[in-house]
């Protein structure tokens, strides 16, 4: 009976100790679980150290100056210098990415035009100082978030509130030659997007971005799913074609846009998005919120 017990005791002991680990594990992983919400933005969840008060207040305001600097027919500028700013991140070499250092990258071929975009987001930026957010937002965080509102105020899906906060920003020029060339075929635009962490599903939901900006993929400021649906009509080469056609065909996107469905691996994605709107607002936001996550240092 005595060891009976004993080894009674053991096991609970034991037993008490799993249940103690079990608990311990699993307080653990909601701490993290609830910091990885804060960081996305989600579910009205505060950023760590931050209030949900304080972080609707920084919110409210930022989409305030958001609302009050951004026209419509700057949107495309807008989300163009998004793209700049968070396409220099290199997996590999990881550095890079969303951090604000499109700033000194201006002089660069590949930069021609974003000052359009950069004078916005500056505004915007400056409309920040006396209000909740100031000193409680980076400029890489602002870029990332005028690029969400430039998508909800063309008519495209809102999760300005979800972009997270609290990057570094950069004091120097990300190295250079890391941007996609407008010439790349499919294949290559995978590949290079895949060294970046960026996945085929990703690229081409980031790809429907080019239908604002007057590209010819529908209306200039409306942002829809009419680059998919150009993208399957194939513009390009439709037979019989007049003078004309051929003429106006060539204005539609860029090269790389038109080698983009020559990749059947592309094309999955691009006649999904072409048949189902939704599909593709909700594939792009999750892929612009990682791709504004790339390489960016959270330090507040």
């Amino acid at each position: 009976n005595a060891n009976a017990n004993a080894n009674a005791n053991a096991n609970d002991a034991r037993g008490g100790g799993r249940r103690e680990t079990l608990v311990a594990l699993a307080s653990s992983l909601a701490v993290c679980a609830s910091f990885v919400r804060a960081r996305e933005g989600g579910g009205g969840t505060a950023r760590a150290g931050v209030s949900i008060e304080d972080d609707s207040a920084v919110r409210r305001a930022i989409r305030d100056a958001l609302t009050a600097n951004v026209i419509k027919t700057k949107c495309p500028a807008v989300l163009r210098l998004v793209f700049h700013d968070a396409g220099t991140y290199l997996e590999s070499a990881g550095d890079g990415g969303m951090n604000a250092s499109v700033t000194y990258e201006l002089n660069r071929p590949e930069s021609f035009g974003l000052k359009r975009g950069l004078s916005v987001v500056k505004s915007a930026y400056e409309a920040l100082q006396g209000t909740a957010a100031e000193g409680k937002v980076s400029f890489a965080d602002m870029i990332a978030c005028a690029g969400a509102y430039a998508v909800e105020f063309t008519g495209g899906p809102t999760f300005l509130e979800r972009v997270p906060l609290g990057r570094a920003d950069a004091s120097t020029a990300d190295p250079e030659n890391r941007m996609p060339e407008q010439t790349l075929g499919g294949r290559e635009m995978r590949e290079h997007f895949a060294r970046s962490g960026v996945s085929t599903r990703d690229m081409v939901a980031l790809a429907g971005a080019h239908t604002i900006g007057g590209k010819g993929f529908g209306d200039a400021y409306t942002f829809d799913n009419a680059y998919y649906a150009t993208l399957v009509a194939d513009p390009w080469n439709k037979p019989n074609m007049t003078k004309d056609e051929a003429e106006m065909a060539e204005h539609i996107g860029l090269p790389s846009d038109k080698y983009m469905r020559e990749d059947e691996e592309n094309m999955k994605w691009i006649t999904k998005y072409a048949s189902d709107q939704d599909a593709f607002y909700a594939d792009f936001v999750d892929a612009y919120l990682r791709l504004t996550s790339l390489g960016a240092r959270f330090v507040f």
